[in-house]
């Protein structure tokens, strides 16, 4: 039986009496009801649909073993909606994926939101949907061209009409990232998805990706090489890059290392935001079971100034590999990962100022 931590998971009216965050006038931190699973998920995919929050899959531990204990690590179809207009209502199934599926990108379009490649149990994915809620409030799916080949762990969002992907890996296995760039025309999506200039860096999964005016910007993430018995070793990266007029363009290095921050990364004006991260200062650790959680901090880039600065603290267990999805000037936090292995089901609204 999983027993769940109430600090972690943070019972609705237990969330409401949260602290605002620090620096309260660089954003602030609304909860939302908790997702009708006491244990959450990682890697999950999360949009917004007529007003609706539309949110699931990804994996966890249900049976409560962490994977050095032998437990099983299981990929989820399940999706669940939130009347956001009515968010005392709870969170409401809405149906499943067409498979079980984690660690891609959502992104919410106008049409819908975007269910693009990820991961199961034994493999990464080429599948592309369009999430639409109809009458019912039951998720409906539009396949769309798929991935010219299977990705996950990879970052993306929309610049105008144009989603960009950049980043990933192709098999569970992989001991390399790619720097590929694909891009795909919302306007004429029958003509699949586009090769694009690579990033002119180390190929990286669990980067931040987000856009600025007609900018795509990707932030951070992890480069992969073999170590001595074949697996993958990460590096830590605090690199940024701005893509625009068919070329890239070097930002400000990141303070610290940022991997698997919530993306698309909520963006306000000419600031964009990295909300915590793994800054890779627990690696190494004799035991995961000794992690502390990961960084509250909230870094700000301003894109006029090239500048990096604190933007405060989080109040609640910092998430990282998680989803996000934009809603009024901020943006919405769905789930994630608190602990290695271990999982919430908080979610919450990360509000910006009007005029940052």
């Amino acid at each position: 039986m999983h027993t769940v931590n109430p600090t972690l998971t943070l019972p609705f009216a237990a969330a409401l009496a949260l602290a605002p965050a620090a620096h309260s006038g660089s954003f602030s931190i609304s909860p939302l009801p908790p997702v009708g699973d006491p244990i959450g998920f990682a890697g999950a995919f999360a949009g917004i649909h007529r007003g609706h929050l539309i949110a699931g899959g990804g994996a966890n531990f249900p049976d409560g073993k962490m994977p050095w204990d032998g437990g099983k690590k299981v990929w989820h179809d399940r999706l669940f909606t939130l009347d956001l207009n009515h968010p005392e209502s709870g969170w409401k199934p809405a149906g499943k994926l067409p498979s079980p599926n984690g660690y891609g990108v959502s992104i919410t379009t106008p049409e819908g939101i975007l269910i693009i490649g990820g991961s199961n149990e034994t493999q990464h994915l080429q599948q592309v949907h369009l999430i639409t809620l109809n009458a019912d409030r039951q998720a409906t799916f539009l396949p769309l061209p798929p991935l010219p080949e299977p990705l996950a762990q990879m970052c993306g969002s929309s610049v105008g009409r144009t989603i960009h992907l950049c980043g990933g890996i192709g098999k569970p296995t992989d001991t390399t990232a790619f720097n590929k760039h694909w891009t795909l025309n919302l306007d004429q999506p029958a003509t699949g998805w586009t090769e694009a200039p690579p990033l002119p860096a180390p190929g990286r999964i669990l980067a931040t990706a987000a856009t600025i005016g007609g900018r795509f910007i990707i932030v951070g993430g992890c480069s992969l090489a073999p170590d001595a018995a074949g697996k993958p070793a990460r590096t830590y990266l605090r690199d940024a890059w701005s893509f625009s007029n068919n070329k890239w363009s070097p930002l400000a290095d990141l303070p610290r290392p940022s991997v698997a921050a919530a993306s698309p990364a909520p963006v306000s004006g000419d600031s964009l935001f990295i909300v915590s991260g793994d800054d890779g200062k627990q690696t190494g650790l004799a035991s995961p079971t000794l992690h502390q959680g990961f960084t509250p901090e909230v870094l700000r880039f301003d894109i006029s100034e090239n500048r990096w600065t604190t933007a405060g603290n989080l109040t609640a267990p910092p998430p990282v590999t998680l989803p996000t999805a934009p809603w009024k000037n901020g943006s919405i936090l769905f789930n994630g990962e608190v602990k290695p292995g271990v999982r919430t089901n908080q979610v919450f609204h990360f509000q910006l100022p009007e005029k940052p």
